[in-house]
C-alpha cells in the first residue's frame, strides 16, 4: 500500500509561538488527503502538524518510499526544506504546496531540483492525485477547483480533539468548543503587504456546502465556537446575505469572522446578528491617514473609517480583534506613537481581548515583496527568512529603524490578552 504524509512543518528555528499555535487544523492539508483517499482508496495517509510537534518529530516520522506533500509558508519554509531533504534520502517523492511555493515556484524549482520532485501552484487536491498517478511536471499551475466537488475535509486524519482542547487551553475567557473553516477564497482588495490577494478572483462555497460542514461540527464534534479564516465575509454582500439566508434554524454556532472596515455598516451589522457573529477581525493597520492611504485596502480606508466601524461593532455586543502593520513606506516614529493612540483609543471602544501586530513582513507574492525586489535586485535563493525581509524593508522604505519599530509591536500588544504576531526571536 502507498505511504502519503501531508505535512505542516513547524516554524523556521527561532520563531515564537503565539495564541493560536496548536488552535487551528490544517485544512488544506485535510482537503488533500480526504480528496486523495477518495480519489485513490488502496492509500495510507498521514497528516502530520508541526503545530503540535517539532520538526525533529517530524523527520522521525517520516517513512520511506513514501509521497511527501509538504505546505510551505514564509515563517516555515526553512523547516519545509529540512524536511524534504530527509525525505529524499529515504527514497520519497517530495511535492512542496501551499503560499509560499505558489508565489515562487520558478525558484524553488531552480534551487531545490535536488530535493523537490514538484511545486504545485494554487489548490493542490487534483494535482497531487495526479502526480501520485504519474504526472511529471516539475512546475504544476493548477485551475481553481469548484469547491462542491471537493469533500468536506475529514478531521479524522488528526487528532481534532487536541486541536480543541488547545483552543480552550489558549483562549480561557471565551470558554467554547473552537474550530476553524473557510466559506471563500480570495480577496478583492490590493493590500500592499498581503500574499493571498491574485488576479483569480474571490470563489464562494455554496451555502449548502458550509452547512453542511458547520452541522457536522455541531453535531458530531460539540463545536460552539466556528472561526471563518476567509479573508473578508463582506467583500461580496450577495454571497453573504445568501449564506446567511440559507442558515438552518436548528443550528445556531458562535461565529468569528473577518472583514475590512469597508465593510462594517448597518447592513451587514444585521447580517452577522442573523448569523450569532460574535467576534470580526478588523484591519485597523495604522492610526496615520497618510499612511492609510499607501495600503489600497478600499477607497474608503481611513483610521476614521475604522472607529466608525468598530463603534459599529460595539454597539451591538460584538467583539473584535484589532490588527495592526508597523512599517508602512514613510513610517516615523511620530505615525508610529499616532498608531499607538489609535490602538488606545480602540481599546477604549472595543475593550478587545485578542490582538495582531507586527513590522511589515513583505511576504513572497505580496507587492511590498516586488517593491522590495525592485530595489535590492532579485537575490539569488528560494530561501526568504521574515525577519531579514522585515530589516531589509524598514531599511529602504521607512523614516525610523527595526528597533524602534518593534518597540512599538511590543507597546501595541500589551493591549489585548492574547497576542498575535510573528517575530523571529532576538
Amino acid at each position: 500500500m502507498l505511504e502519503i504524509q501531508l505535512i505542516q512543518p513547524e516554524k523556521s528555528p527561532g520563531y515564537t509561538n503565539n495564541s493560536r499555535t496548536g488552535c487551528y487544523v490544517p485544512l488544506g492539508l485535510l482537503s488533500i488527503a480526504t480528496y486523495t483517499k477518495q480519489q485513490l482508496p488502496d492509500t495510507n495517509i498521514e497528516v502530520l502538524d508541526g503545530e503540535l510537534i517539532t520538526n525533529k518529530e517530524i523527520i522521525e516520522q517520516l517513512k520511506p518510499n513514501a509521497v511527501i506533500g509538504i505546505d510551505t509558508k514564509t515563517p516555515n519554509y526553512a523547516s519545509a526544506v529540512e524536511i524534504a531533504r530527509v525525505a529524499k534520502e529515504m527514497g520519497s517523492k517530495v511535492v512542496f504546496g501551499g503560499v509560499y511555493a505558489s508565489a515562487i515556484p520558478e525558484k524553488i524549482d531552480l534551487y531545490r531540483q535536488d530535493i523537490v520532485n514538484h511545486v504545485v501552484v494554487g489548490f493542490g487536491e487534483r494535482p497531487f492525485v495526479d502526480i501520485i498517478k504519474g504526472r511529471d511536471d516539475r512546475v504544476i499551475h493548477n485551475s481553481e477547483p469548484n469547491f462542491d466537488e471537493l469533500p468536506i475535509p475529514d478531521r479524522s486524519f488528526i487528532d481534532f480533539e487536541r486541536y480543541i482542547q488547545n483552543f480552550q487551553q489558549n483562549h480561557k475567557t471565551w470558554d467554547y468548543r473552537g474550530t476553524n473553516i473557510f466559506t471563500h477564497m480570495g480577496c478583492k482588495y490590493k493590500c500592499l503587504f498581503c500574499s493571498r490577494s491574485g488576479p483569480k478572483g474571490v470563489r464562494y462555497k455554496t451555502p449548502q456546502m458550509v452547512w453542511q460542514e458547520v452541522r457536522t461540527l455541531v453535531e458530531h464534534h460539540g463545536i460552539e465556537y466556528l472561526v471563518d479564516f476567509s479573508d473578508t465575509i463582506t467583500q461580496d454582500m450577495t454571497a453573504f446575505r445568501s449564506l446567511v439566508d440559507s442558515k438552518p434554524d436548528d443550528l445556531n454556532p458562535i461565529f468569528h469572522i473577518f472583514s475590512t472596515a469597508e465593510g462594517i455598516n448597518h447592513e451587514s451589522i444585521e447580517l452577522f446578528k442573523r448569523l450569532n457573529v460574535k467576534h470580526v477581525f478588523v484591519g485597523a493597520e495604522t492610526g496615520d491617514y497618510r499612511l492609510a492611504s499607501k495600503i489600497s485596502k478600499g477607497a474608503s480606508f481611513s483610521p476614521e473609517r475604522t472607529l466608525e466601524a468598530i463603534t459599529f461593532l460595539s454597539d451591538a455586543q460584538i467583539g473584535i480583534t484589532p490588527s495592526f502593520v508597523l512599517g508602512l513606506p514613510d513610517e516615523s516614529e511620530d505615525s508610529l506613537d499616532t498608531t499607538y493612540n489609535f490602538a488606545k483609543r480602540i481599546k477604549e471602544i472595543s475593550d478587545f481581548e485578542e490582538i495582531f501586530c507586527s513590522a511589515l513582513i513583505p511576504f513572497p507574492g505580496s507587492r511590498a515583496f516586488d517593491i522590495l525586489m525592485e530595489k535590492i535586485g532579485n537575490p539569488e535563493t528560494d530561501l526568504f527568512d521574515p525577519e531579514e525581509l522585515k530589516q531589509e524593508w524598514i531599511k529602504l522604505v521607512c523614516n525610523t529603524d527595526y528597533e524602534t519599530i518593534n518597540v512599538y509591536v511590543d507597546k501595541i500588544l500589551d493591549l489585548g490578552e492574547y497576542a498575535i504576531t510573528i517575530r523571529k526571536n532576538s
